[in-house]
């Protein structure tokens, strides 16, 4: 593996460590109960280990359960799950509609009966109902349904490790899919793109920064639409809540393999030089270059882009705002300078 050019990535890794963050937007979106993605990986796990599917097999249709609400042709492909045969949509799906209506977390034992009550109609014509009743004869299904640390132990013990050495474009392919569920991130990685070059980042550098900007604010996924997309100026309780996205941002990228320095910098883009930023407010004298541009281009193209309490800002009038913000040092007056030179000055 070159690691100028490439980094080790697994995507069950990667799904895992993220689905708290998607877990809300799911519950939100779709109205489906708490943990309900991890929940449908793990029982259909257990439907083919009875099926006795190969180790690759697995491994994506525990990454097809963990994102099979978002999924569609071309996501499979990014994220390199083979379902050919259809057969991992199929359990996926059957797991997906049990689970959604019936709940398998729920403690109500009367809620028990509905599932099985519904399994053993559909028995005799779905293998997979077949193989989810004869789970339920014992009372470790419903405990561990109950349980993440069951759930997830499960999972880490039985898939076997598929790591591949990926390209660094790829992983940013990857994860601009990810935090365009959030915000379209095309032309926040075409003005970060242009910034590396400005200032003559190697390969390696470059690209870890455009990965860091492409899910510094995937954590707002974590946080009700109801807040995000309010019109009206949120209240200081509100704008509390908020903030905590990168607190959600970080704990989430600080689990994937070789995300320190990536979860590192995507987690400061809201730091000020002043110390007056989120959420550690550290200043200036803690900040590299890479984490006050993160800041600047975050501001700079938040501007830019369309909200739902304001229009979109002219580049002139970003510019200035950003000048103001140098003044108050909550961002480094040469990075506007240079930004303003890069990006309109042409």
């Amino acid at each position: 593996m070159d690691k100028k050019k490439q980094m080790l990535f697994n995507i069950n890794n990667f799904l895992l460590a993220v689905t708290d963050i998607l877990d809300v937007k799911d519950c939100e979106s779709n109205g489906v109960s708490k943990h309900h993605a991890l929940r449908v990986a793990f029982l259909s796990l257990k439907v083919a280990e009875k099926l006795d599917f190969e180790p690759r097999e697995m491994f994506d249709l525990c990454a097809y359960g963990l994102f099979h609400n978002y999924v569609d042709e071309e996501k499979l492909q990014l994220l390199d799950i083979n379902n050919s045969s259809n057969e991992l949509s199929t359990i996926v799906n059957f797991v997906h509609t049990i689970d959604e209506k019936h709940d398998f977390s729920n403690e109500n034992i009367e809620n028990r009966y509905l599932i099985i009550k519904q399994l053993k109609d559909e028995e005799s014509k779905i293998k997979e109902a077949k193989i989810l009743l004869e789970y339920t004869n014992t009372i470790e299904i419903w405990l561990d349904c109950q349980s993440i640390d069951s759930m997830l132990q499960y999972i880490y013990s039985t898939l076997h490790d598929f790591t591949v050495p990926l390209n660094f474009e790829k992983v940013l392919e990857i994860t601009m899919m990810f935090g365009s569920l959030n915000e379209n991130v095309d032309e926040l990685i075409q003005r970060g793109s242009k910034i590396c070059d400005y200032y003559n980042f190697e390969h390696k550098d470059k690209l870890t920064f455009l990965i860091a900007c492409s899910m510094m604010n995937f954590g707002k996924l974590a946080i009700s639409d109801k807040i995000i997309n309010k019109k009206e100026k949120l209240t200081k309780e509100e704008f509390e809540v908020v903030k905590s996205n990168v607190y959600y941002l970080k704990n989430a990228l600080k689990k994937i393999y070789g995300f320190d320095d990536i979860a590192k910098l995507a987690s400061r883009h809201h730091e000020k030089l002043n110390g007056n930023g989120y959420p550690t407010g550290i200043g200036a004298s803690s900040l590299s270059l890479k984490e006050r541009l993160i800041s600047v281009l975050n501001i700079y193209n938040s501007l830019l882009c369309k909200k739902s309490y304001r229009d979109i800002y002219s580049d002139e009038q970003t510019i200035k705002i950003l000048h103001k913000k140098a003044e108050n040092q909550d961002v480094d007056k040469s990075l506007v300078e240079n930004l303003e030179e890069l990006f309109i000055s042409l």
